[in-house]
């Protein structure tokens, strides 16, 4: 009897799926990413995708999934969390963010990207104003 063994050591890589650009703001992004309570899901290349993850990061999560050359098949780790959005006529320059922490729902309360428009606009005004007023008194 002849036994031939061997041993395939392979380091793990990690890929980064790009985030969609519109939809949460970066500071509701941030606020999830530390306090949400997120829930891990095993992928490979021959399972379909769970439909939380298949509308913004399906294609680019099949893409990574795809075994490469002299690959047999690939695995991955992904976390995913359901964050609502909502926006309430009463207060239409407020969006509110609700995510699900370990203690219950959180919500996380943001001007609106008008409101910051329109903050900016003021802001950029008292500045233009504050500069003129600065140069005719010199």
């Amino acid at each position: 009897m002849t036994w031939t063994e061997g041993v395939i050591t392979r380091t793990p890589s990690t890929s980064e799926v790009k985030l969609p650009e519109s939809g949460v703001f970066y500071f509701a992004r941030q606020q999830v990413r530390e306090r949400g309570a997120w829930t891990p899901t095993k992928l490979t290349d021959n399972d379909p995708l769970h439909d939380q993850l298949t509308k913004e990061f399906g294609p680019n999560l099949k893409t990574l999934l795809l075994p490469h050359q002299q690959e047999i098949a690939r695995r991955a780790t992904a976390r995913y969390l359901r964050l609502a959005r909502v926006t309430v006529a009463e207060h239409p320059h407020r969006v509110y963010f609700v995510f699900p922490t370990d203690t219950g729902p959180e919500v996380l309360v943001l001007p609106s990207q008008k409101r910051t428009w329109q903050i900016t606009a003021v802001v950029l005004g008292v500045l233009v104003l504050i500069a003129l007023v600065a140069r005719f008194v010199t």
